[in-house]
């Protein structure tokens, strides 16, 4: 019960100030948001820096070629090995199925 009465005392406190006349209380949103938009402008200006220091290196029309012709076969040659892992592994379900008696 103190707590309650405690918060009471908080919420007459803040009472007893001056509340803000429009115009004020008007004002105070508008330079809130203006602080909000400034921040918020600051911090996409250092995303698309921090964007630009980390993005990949640009390479020539030939080298991007090269690039991506070297990724899709690594991606063949991993796709090919997972095809032959999963049909050994069908073969051996259908081995044991066959061979053991329920």
């Amino acid at each position: 019960m103190e707590h309650i009465a405690y918060q009471n005392d908080e919420h007459q406190s803040d009472n007893d100030e001056q509340p803000l006349s429009r115009s004020a209380y008007r004002k105070a949103q508008r330079q809130k948001q203006e602080a909000f938009d400034r921040r918020d402008r600051e911090r996409l200006k250092a995303e698309k820096r921090y964007a630009k220091e980390h993005s990949e290196p640009e390479y020539a029309p030939e080298q991007q070629e090269a690039v991506a012709a070297g990724k899709i076969n690594r991606l063949k040659r991993r796709l090919n090995w997972a095809i032959f892992w999963l049909i050994l592994g069908i073969i051996a379900v259908f081995l044991i199925l066959f061979f053991v008696e329920f």
